[in-house]
């Protein structure tokens, strides 16, 4: 399995909280104006120390494929940096908005200085300002299905954490996708410790539709168990799902059904359950209450 670059420092503070948890879990108009326009970046490239150049708070990578990232850093060594990464001024700091890999490989060759091209706004801890660090961090990454299905949870459980979006329809609207997929995704963070920090580690399963499935059991145990089988192809998400069901239908069973109306009154009582000796006993009780009642 190749090795990962831990950037979990690049996750916000719930979404961390949550990984803690684990191991101790369309672009708009005023987007695209921001990154697509050339009057919004000053038009030249700037040469800047990378460790004046803070991680997006909202991305959403909990960690990089490290062969892949060398890749890119031994390019970099041998062609040099085709493109500049975008970066937005934050007092005597920076951000990076758009090119966070080529960023992560300078530092994994220890590269001092990186070229840059600097949008006009300058940072502002505002709502709007957050937006757009969210949505250019995440929604891309999400289109192409970069992102994995735990990193898509922590980073849309951020932004609602963070008051950047109010409700799942705003998320669903921000990222191009269904009302349900965020519904879904978002529900992965309830599963339990344990599997929360083998997604974050081995990414073992990108099927959002069994993880969603999976979530709805609630005996941890239990879930553990499935979600294990699963990876291990003993199982499948038919399997997982008809469990859930059954958990379901389990939890609504009433052994004994009572109902009155205005007229009669009547008692449905379920004995499959029930202990042949206590049939007995219950069928006794039953017939010395009829009797006591028809006196």
């Amino acid at each position: 399995m190749a090795k990962k670059v831990d950037i979990s420092n690049s996750v916000g503070v719930s979404a961390m909280n949550l990984m803690k948890a684990a191991k101790g879990a369309a672009l708009t108009q005023d987007l695209g104006i921001l990154f697509n326009s050339s009057n919004n970046t000053t038009g030249e490239k700037f040469l800047l120390d990378v460790k004046d150049i803070e991680d997006n708070p909202f991305q959403p990578r909990i960690d990089i494929n490290e062969s892949t990232l060398k890749e890119l850093s031994e390019s970099i060594l041998t062609e040099g940096q085709i493109q500049p990464i975008v970066v937005q001024k934050k007092k005597n700091k920076y951000i990076v908005i758009a090119g966070h890999r080529r960023l992560y490989a300078h530092r994994l060759i220890s590269k001092q200085n990186i070229w840059v091209s600097v949008i006009e706004e300058e940072y502002s801890n505002s709502i709007e300002n957050n937006k757009l660090l969210f949505r250019k961090a995440t929604i891309e990454n999400v289109q192409r299905d970069q992102l994995s299905p735990l990193e898509v949870a922590l980073a849309c459980n951020e932004a609602i954490n963070n008051g950047l979006y109010t409700s799942r329809e705003d998320l669903a609207k921000i990222l191009n996708k269904s009302k349900s997929y965020v519904i879904k995704v978002m529900s992965i963070i309830k599963l339990s410790q344990v599997i929360i920090a083998d997604l974050s580690k081995n990414k073992s399963i990108n099927d959002i539709e069994s993880l969603y499935e999976l979530q709805k059991i609630k005996d941890f145990k239990k879930q553990e168990k499935l979600y294990f089988e699963l990876i291990d192809k003993k199982i499948n998400r038919d399997d997982i799902r008809r469990e859930a069901k059954s958990q379901n239908h389990q939890s609504n069973y009433e052994p004994v059904l009572y109902k009155k109306t205005k007229d009669k009154i009547s008692l449905q009582i379920d004995l499959k359950n029930i202990d042949a000796n206590k049939i007995v006993e219950l069928e006794s009780i039953i017939t010395r209450l009829l009797a006591e009642f028809q006196k």
